[in-house]
């Protein structure tokens, strides 16, 4: 199997992972976990943005957008919280 197919398929078997839980801790109503949530969509943002988007081998300019974005994103949920 190619490496990278095989890099593709674990990734992706985390995504499945990773909204599995989030759902299931979601679920739950418990206020005090939002942030375990916040993490697990940062983690789903990075895998997707870094892997399936191929930012990896993008320009440095590029990383440093999707880093200050997903920053920016964490900032706003903990002021708006």
């Amino acid at each position: 199997m190619n490496k990278e197919i095989y890099i593709n398929t674990i990734s992706w078997i985390i995504l499945i992972a990773l909204i599995l839980a989030s759902f299931t801790i979601a679920e739950t109503h418990n206020s005090q976990l939002f942030l375990v949530i916040i993490l697990l969509s940062v983690i789903k943002f990075l895998t997707i943005t870094f892997q399936f988007v191929e930012v990896k081998n993008a320009h440095f300019i590029w990383k440093l957008t999707s880093i200050l974005l997903i920053t920016s994103y964490i900032i706003g949920v903990l002021i708006l919280y």
